[in-house]
C-alpha cells in the first residue's frame, strides 16, 4: 500500500459508459475526472465489452453463447488442452498473452493514446478495472448450469487470468510515471452468505488476495467495487488498499462497521464513496442533496473518533455504480455531480 498517495476526495468512476462513441466517452472523462480518469468499458459497442465477457481472452476453454449473450466455462478436452499452454504463459509471466485487445477493449485502447497527447498536469493517478474472479465465476457456467466457482480447476483458472489482466494494465499505464490504480469490480459480494452464493469466506479472501497481490507486485493500488451491501470486514480483512461502496444507498451499512473501518484507514486504506446514483434516482439528485449525504456520513465516522483529516486524505468520490446502465444524458449529468461533489468536498473540507 502507498500510504504517499493522498486521494484528497479526487474524483473517479467505475467503469462503464453508454456510448458507443468512443471520443464522446473518452471527452466526458477527461472532463469531468482531471485526477483520476478512467477508461471507458463501453457495452453499446457489442457482447465483447460486457462486463463478464471482456476480460475472458485466453481463458482456457472460455466460449461465448452469442444467442443467450453468457459464457461457458467447463472442464472439456478443449479446456483440458488450453489449459496446458495457458499455466505455461502464466508460469513466464508472459503479460502479452493476457493483454486486452481492442476487440475486447477499444476503450482502453483509446484512452490510453488520449492520455499520451494530453495535458495531464492535474492527474495525480490513472485507473484500470477488471471484474472479480467471484463475479465472473459466479455468473460463468457449464452447460449443466454449474457455475464456475464451484469447480476448483476452472476457478483458478479465472483467478490467474484476472490476475494477469490486471498485471497487463498496469504495465500499460506505466508510461505516465504516476500512481496507478485497479478497482476489481465484486457486484456478486452482495449474494455472499444467501442461498444463491453460498461460498466458503475462506475462497473469497484468498482468491482476492492473489488478485492483489498481483496488483502490489506492480505498486500499484488495488480497489474493490460492490454495489450493494455486502460483509465489508470480511473486505477489510483482506489486502485490499480501496473500498468503493454505494454511499448514495447503503452508506449507514459501511458506518456500522466504523471500528474496522477506522483501523483500515489508518493503515492507509482509502474509502471511494460512490455518491453519485445511477438509478433513476439520479433524474433529481442535486449537488446540494448529495453534499448533505456526504457531509452527515463523514460527520457520523468522525464522532466515532475517526479523525477528519483523515478521512479527507484517503477519501476518493465516485458514483454509486457503472453509469452504462443509463442514458447518455443522466450518466452525462452523473458524471458532472462526481467532479462537483469532489470539487466541493475539496473547497469545504481541504
Amino acid at each position: 500500500m502507498n500510504k504517499n498517495f493522498e486521494a484528497n476526495f479526487a474524483a473517479t468512476a467505475i467503469g462503464s459508459f453508454p456510448h458507443d462513441n468512443i471520443s464522446d466517452a473518452c471527452n466526458l472523462i477527461q472532463d469531468t475526472l482531471p485526477e483520476v480518469p478512467c477508461w471507458p468499458q463501453l457495452t453499446a459497442r457489442g457482447i465483447y465489452e460486457e462486463m463478464c465477457i471482456q476480460y475472458t481472452e485466453n481463458l482456457p476453454g472460455f466460449e461465448i453463447d452469442f444467442g443467450q449473450k453468457i459464457g461457458i466455462l467447463e472442464a472439456n478436452d478443449k479446456f483440458n488442452n488450453d489449459l496446458e499452454t495457458f499455466y505455461k504463459k502464466y508460469m513466464e509471466k508472459d503479460v502479452n498473452y493476457f493483454a486486452i485487445t481492442e476487440k475486447y477493449g477499444s476503450g482502453f485502447h483509446a484512452m490510453i493514446k488520449r492520455l499520451e497527447d494530453s495535458d495531464r498536469s492535474n492527474m495525480i493517478a490513472v485507473k484500470g478495472q477488471i471484474v472479480g474472479p467471484i463475479t465472473l465465476a459466479g455468473i460463468t457456467k457449464d452447460r449443466e448450469k454449474i457455475a464456475s466457482i464451484y469447480n476448483d480447476i476452472c476457478f483458478d483458472a479465472i483467478v490467474k487470468t484476472l490476475a494477469m489482466k490486471a498485471t497487463w494494465q498496469l504495465e500499460q499505464f506505466e508510461r505516465f510515471d504516476i500512481q496507478r490504480i485497479i478497482f476489481v469490480d465484486e457486484p456478486y459480494l452482495a449474494s455472499i452468505g444467501s442461498a444463491f452464493a453460498n461460498i466458503d469466506k475462506g475462497k473469497v479472501i484468498s482468491s482476492l488476495n492473489e488478485v492483489f497481490s498481483a496488483i502490489h507486485e506492480k505498486d500499484g493500488l488495488a480497489g474493490i467495487h460492490c454495489c450493494g451491501n455486502t460483509d465489508w470486514s470480511m473486505l477489510i480483512e483482506t489486502t485490499i488498499d480501496i473500498i468503493n461502496f454505494d454511499a448514495f444507498g447503503y452508506m449507514d451499512s459501511l458506518i456500522l462497521y466504523w471500528k474496522e473501518v477506522k483501523s483500515f484507514l489508518e493503515r492507509g486504506g482509502i474509502l471511494a464513496w460512490g455518491i453519485v446514483p445511477t438509478s433513476d434516482e439520479i433524474e433529481d439528485a442535486t449537488l446540494d442533496d448529495l453534499i448533505s449525504k456526504m457531509n452527515a456520513g463523514i460527520k457520523k465516522l468522525a464522532d466515532n473518533g475517526i479523525d477528519p483529516k483523515l478521512i479527507f486524505r484517503n477519501s476518493l468520490v465516485t458514483p454509486s455504480c457503472g453509469t452504462g446502465s443509463l442514458d447518455i444524458k443522466n450518466a452525462e449529468k452523473a458524471m458532472q455531480l462526481t467532479k462537483s461533489v469532489s470539487m466541493k468536498l475539496k473547497e469545504t473540507l481541504g
